[in-house]
C-alpha cells in the first residue's frame, strides 16, 4: 500500500530535526549498506543504440516523465534519431512481463507513467531495464529514454540527466526512510553527466555541491487554460501532492481545497465518489493530474477536470547539442 512522503523529508537541513526523523535515521545507515551491496551484484549490459537515462536521486516527484517526453521531443524535433523508444519499469504493474505496451491498457495493468509516455513514442515496460532495452533495439529502436533507473546499473547508459526540482532540492539530505535520497546526493552526482533544473534552485543544491556539469535548467507550464471564475477542488496522488497544488495557485485557479494521497494511489470507487459528493457539496470542479486521471475508473472521468502540463527547457537549442555529443553510437558495440 502507498504512503505518503513524510513532511520532514523535505524540511531545510538548518531546521530542527524531528524524533520520527532522529528514530529512522540509524535505518538509513542500513540502507545504505544494503543498495551498495545491490549496485554491486549487477552485472552491466551493454545495447548497440544510444542510451539515455532520466534519472533522480530521490523517491518520486521531481519531474522525471514530463523531462523524458520533452527529451524526446527534442529528438524528434532536432532529427537525432529517428525511432526513441521509452523503457521503463512500470512501476505497480500487476503484469511484470516484458513487452511493448498499446496504450490501450489499465494504469493497474502496466503502472500509471507508462501510460502517459506511450501517447508520445513507443513504450516498453520492463522490470530487468537489459531485457527491455535488447526488445527496444530488435524492434529497430534507434535510440532508448529510460524513464528512472539511475540507480539500475544493469544497462549501460551513453548519458545520464539528474532531474532536481528547485523548490525542494534534495530535502533533508538524508537516504531512505529518515530522508528522501535513494542513495547520498555526491554518489547520484559522481554517475550524472548533466543536471536538468526544475525551477529556480531555492536550496543552492548547485552552489552547495560545487556542481560543475552541464546544468539544463527547465520549468513546468499548463498544457492549456482553465476557467478561472469556478471554483476548484484538487487533488492528486504523488510522491508531493504540495507541488501540483502550487501549480494550481500559480494557475490563478480558485482553489477552494486540495486532497493529497500517497504516490501512486489506487483510486476506489469510494475515493471518487467522496470527492465528487464534496464539490457537489461546495458546487465546485474537481481537478487533478493527467497521472492520477489514469488511476481513476473512466466512469469518473466526466466528473473530474483533467490539468495536464509539460516542461520546456530555457534552451532547447543547447539540450540537442548536448543530446547530439554524448549519444554517438559506438558500432563496434
Amino acid at each position: 500500500m502507498p504512503i505518503k512522503t513524510p513532511s520532514f523529508w523535505y524540511r531545510q537541513p538548518s531546521s530542527p530535526r524531528p524524533l520520527a526523523e532522529a528514530l529512522l535515521t540509524p535505518f538509513s545507515s542500513i540502507y545504505q549498506i544494503g543498495h551498495r551491496l545491490n549496485l554491486s551484484s549487477y552485472k552491466t549490459q551493454a545495447v548497440p543504440v544510444p542510451v539515455i537515462c532520466i534519472g533522480n536521486a530521490t523517491a518520486g516527484g521531481s519531474g522525471k516523465t514530463p523531462t523524458a517526453i520533452a527529451i524526446s521531443h527534442i529528438i524528434k524535433t532536432n532529427n537525432l534519431f529517428q525511432t526513441p523508444y521509452f523503457l521503463t519499469r512500470g512501476y505497480g504493474a500487476s503484469d511484470k512481463t516484458t513487452r511493448i505496451i498499446s496504450g490501450h491498457e489499465t494504469a493497474h495493468e502496466t503502472g500509471d507513467e507508462p501510460q502517459i509516455l506511450a501517447k508520445h513514442c513507443k513504450t516498453i515496460i520492463s522490470v530487468n531495464r537489459y531485457d527491455g532495452a535488447k526488445m527496444a533495439h530488435d524492434d529497430d529502436a534507434d535510440c532508448i529514454i529510460m524513464d528512472d533507473g539511475l540507480q539500475n546499473m544493469s544497462l549501460k547508459k551513453d548519458v545520464s540527466l539528474l532531474v532536481i526540482d528547485g523548490a525542494v532540492g534534495f530535502g533533508n539530505l538524508k537516504t531512505l526512510p529518515a530522508g528522501p535520497l535513494r542513495e547520498p546526493a555526491t554518489e547520484a552526482l559522481s554517475r550524472t553527466d548533466a543536471i536538468v533544473m526544475i525551477g529556480d534552485d531555492k536550496t543552492s543544491i548547485l552552489e552547495q555541491f560545487s556542481i560543475q556539469k552541464p546544468v539544463f535548467k527547465a520549468k513546468i507550464i499548463p498544457m492549456q487554460k482553465h476557467t478561472s471564475n469556478k471554483k476548484y477542488i484538487g487533488f492528486a496522488g504523488l510522491g508531493r501532492p504540495e507541488k501540483f497544488k502550487n501549480t494550481l495557485i500559480n494557475a490563478k485557479l480558485d482553489m477552494i481545497s486540495f486532497n493529497s494521497f500517497a504516490d501512486h494511489h489506487p483510486y476506489s470507487e469510494g475515493d471518487i465518489k467522496n470527492l465528487i459528493a464534496e464539490a457537489n457539496l461546495k458546487n465546485a470542479t474537481l481537478i487533478t493530474t493527467e497521472k492520477d486521471m489514469h488511476r481513476i475508473p473512466k466512469t469518473f472521468h466526466d466528473h473530474i477536470a483533467e490539468f495536464k502540463i509539460s516542461l520546456v527547457f530555457d534552451d532547447e537549442a543547447l539540450v540537442a547539442s548536448f543530446l547530439k555529443n554524448s549519444t554517438k553510437c559506438d558500432k563496434d558495440r
